[in-house]
């Protein structure tokens, strides 16, 4: 991404009526046991992926929605190839949608949104093409979501499959049964449907009523700031690939009592009783105040845009020489092993020689990641003790006690529960 790129206030909506599929995103189904994946090779020459998907019983439910949205029949065609992340009934049913009378009675655009995700047009992709992909792959889709502003250009919605020790995945969704190749490409058996996104982050953003301080924050941190330097812009631009960490109210609640707090009794070396007790109105006041704490004066809006930009996972680019947004991590491409950090856009003002980052770690049970915490740390200056700040832990579904992966056209985000803080 380029420096001078251009703030758009332009973002870009799906039209898919996707509210059924709030179930696959936040996966608040149960997802099956898990299970090695089976890489046992299958080729069958002779049968096209839409053959096969007709005659196989286990693929019923994804047959219904491929013809009732007409994209059965280019599967059986011999003009091209494809790779399908190919959700099986089961599939289906761990996604919330229990019969083929059920997929029948949704609407085809929202099918056209299962079926067209699901599709990878003009290549075959075997499950070694993803093994040294870091975090993952991108790859467009079947669906087109129109031009974006300032060009006349289409663009596909992409998928991120990846493969690691724990698993083979499209997006956050572990596969089952890996590389079944037919005549016209290769199926992918998924775990649950791969629910395609259906707007940008600041949209998702926008939308989660327990992101008010979050956004309150973001307000704060873009006071004098212009184009892609504003988080809101950067949030709203839909062809990159972010990671976003989102403090929950809470958090910013707690962090605040704690600020007002300290700095009240600052004022007194040796606190009493009551300096304490006024200590605790004063942040109580700071809290019952709310988001609109965030722009008064008792809080900087330097302060404000570096915790803001250490929620913003960065890669260094060489060309730009700057750390910019540009790597979308769901929960499974977080390592499991403790000690790696992640730079941030922090690392524009620090490098990661003094401030290295976030640590992220992952909880895994088989595939599925049902635990993700990530720490702060900072700064290493010769001789100044370094600070490290309490874990912050990705939000897990009450159902299936799966990490909640907010996926995005842009870009993911996980709902943490303490506020990181770089130095």
């Amino acid at each position: 991404m380029k420096k001078n790129i251009i703030e758009t206030s332009t973002f870009i909506r799906l039209n898919l009526l996707l509210a059924v599929l709030i179930f696959f995103v936040s996966c608040n189904k149960k997802l099956p046991e898990a299970t090695p994946i089976d890489y046992t090779p299958v080729n069958n020459s002779n049968t096209s992926i839409g053959e096969m998907i007709s005659t196989d019983t286990s693929y019923s439910f994804f047959a219904a929605a491929a013809a009732k949205t007409g994209q059965l029949a280019a599967l059986s065609q011999d003009s091209t190839v494809f790779t399908v992340f190919l959700p099986t009934n089961d599939a289906f049913r761990h996604s919330g949608i229990p019969s083929v009378d059920v997929v029948n009675s949704l609407p085809a655009q929202t099918l056209g949104g299962i079926v067209g995700y699901a599709i990878i047009p003009g290549q075959q992709y075997l499950s070694t093409d993803f093994a040294n992909a870091t975090p993952n792959k991108q790859l467009p889709t079947s669906i087109t979501i129109g031009a974006i502003p300032g060009t006349p250009l289409p663009v596909k919605l992409s998928t991120f499959p990846s493969i690691s020790s724990t698993g083979f995945y499209d997006n956050n969704i572990p596969v089952t049964k890996a590389d079944i190749k037919l005549k016209n490409g290769v199926i992918h058996e998924m775990a649950a449907i791969v629910a395609p996104p259906s707007m940008v982050l600041k949209d998702a953003i926008d939308n989660n009523p327990d992101l008010n301080y979050f956004k309150a924050a973001i307000a704060r941190a873009d006071i004098g700031q212009t184009g892609l330097k504003r988080f809101d812009s950067l949030l709203n631009y839909p062809v990159t690939n972010m990671t976003v960490l989102a403090p929950n109210d809470k958090a910013f609640q707690t962090l605040i009592f704690g600020l007002v707090f300290q700095n009240y009794l600052s004022n007194f070396p040796s606190p009493t009783a009551t300096d304490t007790a006024n200590a605790v109105a004063k942040a109580n006041g700071a809290v019952a105040a709310g988001p609109a704490f965030l722009s008064t004066n008792n809080v900087s809006t330097s302060t404000v845009r570096g915790i803001i930009a250490y929620d913003f996972l960065a890669t260094y680019n060489p060309i730009d020489t700057a750390y910019e947004p540009n790597i979308r991590m769901f929960s499974n491409n977080f390592t499991a092993n403790p000690g790696v950090f992640y730079t941030t856009l922090v690392n524009n003002s620090a490098p990661p020689s003094l401030q290295p980052g976030i640590m992220a770690q992952a909880t895994f049970s088989g595939p599925f990641v049902i635990g993700l915490k990530f720490t702060g740390l900072g700064p290493l200056a010769p001789g100044v003790a370094p600070y490290t700040g309490m874990a912050a832990n990705a939000t897990v579904s009450p159902i299936t006690h799966l990490v909640i992966d907010n996926h995005a056209v842009n870009g993911v985000y996980f709902v943490i529960d303490k506020v990181l803080l770089p130095q």
